[in-house]
């Protein structure tokens, strides 16, 4: 598989899925198997993992957190 975005190599590797609950805050799903870009960097979800995280999505309420992080909040302003 080739990078859509620059035409780069395509491995498959465990990676991180970071989503926006609907109250605005992130919710990170660790230790999905991705599809990243060797070359930039781009990372694709594989269907089975989409529908997943989709599914624990439409319960974002119910879902207890393994660990909860502090996350920097950078606002530019003028754009």
């Amino acid at each position: 598989m080739r990078c859509f975005e620059c035409g780069g190599e395509v491995i498959q590797t465990i990676g991180s899925v970071k989503m926006t609950k609907k109250d605005g805050s992130l919710i990170i799903f660790k230790g999905i198997a991705l599809n990243q870009c060797r070359q930039c960097g781009e990372q694709y979800v594989p269907g089975k993992w989409a529908e997943k995280i989709g599914e624990l999505m439409q319960k974002e309420d119910t879902l207890v957190p393994r660990e909860i992080i502090s996350v920097p909040v950078i606002a530019i302003s003028g754009v």
